[in-house]
């Protein structure tokens, strides 16, 4: 479900780069003095324009051909598309022949195809640059204006409009977590510029659009999204008059990943509680959530690194998955790691994201700390036990004829081998608690049936005597 889910999300969000941020612009303004030929004419003619050159060049990859648009109301009205008479428009100043272009509208059809009757006023000409690769998706722009008068117009010598850009910041920074709201602002330069922002989540807008500027701010709420991905999050500014300032856009990439969740298996596939006692050279399976997902809908995420605190390679580098996890992944503790305390610290090679298992190391423990383990004093044990059965419980290798081979822990020692020679106490010296607990039944068994023995010995006894079948050294058999 998380990988479908995760699937959806991409294709309608769309992604980033690799990198946590990444500026981007869409529609810029291009800085360039517009001159049209003729100077003026009427709202009938068409093409609207002979030809328009501009004192700058098209930036790469940019400069295949043009088109040539009236802003209406906000909007673009086509005049005039794919002009290629020119081209390439690589080197300044350029020249674009209009008679060459695809489409050629009068101002007048302009207006009747936006619906907008032909109103006297001022009207901003664009001049977008094109590219023939259709993947290349933004539109580089040239601005100059017109005014419109009746059934004329003229070009208008204006003063370009003041250059505007739009800084977009999110909180948390560069990445949240599933389920977290994040909170965008947006800051435009200079502060006075006038106008609105609309934030977008890859191309669903973020609450209200428009938002009105106080001090050249403004900031939305993007809910938490609950899957880990990759989302691609633009902020646009549209000023009020668009004579006075220019429009501008940015945008980032923005990581979410999953809630932080480490967690360890023994060899045995036993979960290991907070701060387990480890052996030397023990082997563990480690899973981990909560690293950078793909970045593209597909494929792994971040790579993750595992060191000891000492800075040892614990483990090579591994790939996370694309939710960003890390699934059973071997670990083996070195042979010769120092008693005491420890920590394995993964962490993510691309965000710097952190996850620390803390553990200890040295005599005393078990393998696993597993609460689940059989304490040696078995409930079991009763007073009949003997000092001696006791002795082949508790002290494992010490009556194997080993004494470095046991403990009070069912004869638990560093090599796991214990005392193997010897008698059966030797043996449970080299085992876990589970194994001492069988020498403890092993003893209980033989006190039940020595018990067995003397009580049918004894009853035996009493009727061979009574039967004055038992010897005697008295003056009469029953003496």
């Amino acid at each position: 479900m998380h990988a479908a889910l995760l699937s959806v999300l991409a294709l309608i969000l769309g992604t980033g780069a690799l990198v946590l941020t990444t500026a981007g612009t869409a529609n810029a303004d291009l800085a360039g003095n517009v001159t049209l030929n003729p100077a003026s004419g009427t709202v009938d003619d068409a093409p609207a324009f002979t030809s328009i050159s501009v004192d700058q060049a098209c930036p790469a990859p940019y400069q295949d051909s043009v088109n040539v648009y009236i802003v209406l109301d906000g909007a673009e009205s086509l005049l005039t598309s794919h002009v290629v008479g020119g081209a390439p428009f690589s080197t300044a100043p350029i020249t674009a022949d209009l008679s060459s272009g695809a489409i050629k509208r009068s101002i007048a059809t302009a207006f009747e195809i936006s619906s907008i009757d032909v109103t006297d006023g001022t009207y901003p000409i664009h001049v977008v640059c094109k590219s023939a690769d259709g993947t290349n998706n933004e539109a580089p722009t040239f601005t100059t204006f017109i005014d419109i008068t009746g059934s004329g117009w003229a070009a208008k010598a204006v003063t370009p409009p003041t250059s505007t850009s739009v800084r977009l910041t999110a909180t948390p920074a560069d990445r949240s977590v599933a389920n977290q709201d994040i909170t965008l602002k947006a800051t435009v330069t200079p502060d006075t510029a006038v106008g609105t922002v609309t934030f977008k989540n890859g191309t669903v807008p973020i609450g209200s659009p428009n938002l009105p500027l106080t001090g050249g701010v403004a900031t939305a709420t993007l809910p938490g999204i609950n899957v880990p991905v990759f989302t691609s999050i633009t902020v646009e500014f549209t000023p009020t008059d668009p004579l006075t300032f220019g429009a501008s856009q940015d945008g980032i990439s923005y990581a979410v990943v999953a809630e932080p969740q480490l967690t360890v298996l023994d060899d045995t596939d036993n979960e290991l509680q907070d701060t387990p006692t480890l052996t030397k050279g023990q082997k563990i399976k480690v899973t981990a959530e909560g690293f950078l997902p793909t970045t593209s809908g597909g494929g792994n995420g971040e790579d993750v690194a595992f060191t000891l605190d000492d800075g040892a390679t614990a483990a090579p580098t591994v790939s996370s998955d694309g939710e960003g996890k890390v699934s059973n992944y071997a670990v083996t503790l070195p042979d010769d790691i120092a008693d005491g305390s420890h920590s394995l610290v993964l962490t993510g090679a691309t965000s710097g994201i952190e996850q620390t298992f803390a553990f200890r190391t040295g005599a005393g423990g078990t393998p696993t700390d597993d609460p689940t383990d059989t304490p040696t004093d078995e409930p079991t044990d009763t007073p009949t036990d003997t000092p001696t059965d006791t002795a082949g419980a508790d002290n494992g290798g010490t009556n194997g004829g080993d004494t470095t081979g046991g403990s009070s822990d069912g004869g638990l020692s560093a090599d796991s081998s214990g005392g193997t020679s010897g008698n059966s106490g030797g043996t449970s010296g080299g085992s876990n608690g589970p194994l001492a607990a069988t020498g403890a039944g092993g003893a209980i068994s033989m006190s039940v049936l020595a018990l067995l023995l003397v009580t049918g010995g004894g009853y035996a006894a009493y009727r061979v005597r009574r039967d004055g079948r038992l010897l005697s050294f008295g003056p009469s058999p029953r003496d």
